[in-house]
């Protein structure tokens, strides 16, 4: 999904013998803010994002670098943004939405249009419960990870979430032995070669990566029999998915926003966008609640919200469900070289001197066996810094 009729007409060049890949060509753009603003009732650094709409031709988002941002509330308090890349503006200040004030967003674009929020005001809070179940979901056995609001939430009707999750990598061949080559003699078509031992570090054994929600997750209360949230599904994985493998956590954070927010981001899903909701992914054009000064008619992607939050996180792994022990990220089948082998020889020397594709594990130096360098070393594909919150 990229962008719809409203923005661009697309000229599909298909060849129909299905032997060539068709190819999408932009016939017709225009160049439109796109915004993606929430400001929470937590004291905090906030956060703003700029971008414009970019041509089918183009796979990377084109970035609004030299905006001037700020927002104002009904109090006549004015809060400045500044870039700090990547289509991000923050906060200059820490601050928060509170109750009984409304706020505007405003933005003069680079170009030095102007463009103007709708009044927005802070939507109540509600609480929540983060919990997680296994569950069989179409034939797929996994754990479920739920959210339910508090009873009788008074006028917080609509409910959007986003997720961050954390799952810790131990490297399953780690070795603390390494063999690095020395005494290295060349021949006109040969090597030859001793080994030295040495110590491998412990600090790629051990890593933790992080994965953020790429999808739209919408509720409301409107047309429940009851007053709450209850078994609202968040995220599911599967009983073999490595996450699982050793612990794993999940962040959960719930935004209580206004109907008209709500509106928007069911268009915005109903379009199939995921990723970052806008930079990323552009979706067709969607009124929302951004306007320019000059033109009311003016094209703007994106709202300008005010939410609640409340946050949650909890951990788990594949033990507290009694699931199998899952399968590492990847294969770590062990190759085993004979030095004996001019052609062998060359590629053990080659692995042993750029362990990047494949590490050695045991073996010595006339028979060394080597597995996929991130069956070794973590690091390859994670990050051994441990997180501040992390609980073991």
């Amino acid at each position: 999904m990229r962008l719809n009729k409203h923005i661009f007409l697309l000229v599909l060049v298909v060849n129909f013998s299905c032997t060539e890949p068709f190819n999408l060509v932009t016939e017709s753009f225009e160049d439109t803010l796109v915004v993606e603003a929430t400001i929470t009732d937590e004291l905090k650094t906030q956060k703003i994002k700029i971008s414009r709409t970019y041509r089918l031709e183009n796979d990377t988002p084109v970035l609004e670098e030299k905006a001037k941002v700020k927002i104002v509330d009904s109090n006549n308090n004015e809060y400045d943004f500044r870039y700090e890349g990547s289509g991000i503006y923050n906060s200059i200040q820490e601050f928060q939405a509170v109750e009984g004030v409304s706020y505007k967003l405003f933005i003069t674009a680079s170009d030095g249009k102007e463009y103007i929020s709708d009044e927005e005001s802070l939507a109540p809070k509600a609480e929540m419960d983060l919990y997680v179940e296994a569950i069989n979901a179409n034939g797929t056995t996994g754990a479920q990870v739920f959210v339910n609001t508090n009873d009788n939430l008074g006028d917080a009707n609509y409910f959007r979430y986003e997720y961050e999750e954390t799952y810790k990598v131990v490297a399953p061949l780690f070795t603390t032995n390494n063999i690095i080559p020395v005494n290295v003699v060349y021949t006109e078509y040969d090597i030859h070669f001793d080994t030295l031992d040495v110590l491998r570090s412990r600090d790629k054994q051990v890593c933790y990566s992080t994965k953020y929600s790429n999808q739209i997750l919408i509720t409301s209360v409107n047309g429940l029999s009851e007053d709450k949230i209850s078994r609202f599904p968040i995220r599911f994985l599967s009983s073999e998915t490595a996450f699982l493998r050793e612990r794993y956590s999940i962040l959960v954070r719930q935004y209580v926003q206004s109907a008209n927010a709500n509106n928007f981001y069911k268009i915005l899903k109903e379009l199939g966008s995921d990723g970052s909701l806008l930079i990323d992914n552009q979706p067709g054009f969607i009124r929302g609640n951004i306007f320019s000064k000059e033109n009311r008619k003016e094209k703007i992607v994106g709202f300008f919200d005010v939410s609640s939050v409340t946050s949650k996180r909890i951990y788990f792994n594949y033990k507290d469900f009694d699931f199998d022990y899952p399968f590492y990220f990847f294969r770590c089948d062990e190759i085993t070289l004979n030095y004996g082998k001019m052609e062998e020889r060359f590629r053990m020397f080659k692995w042993l001197n750029s362990p990047s594709a494949y590490m050695y594990v045991s073996g010595g130096k006339f028979s060394p066996r080597f597995v996929s360098s991130k069956c070794v070393d973590c690091t390859t594909f994670s990050s051994n810094i441990k997180p501040e919150f992390w609980e073991d």
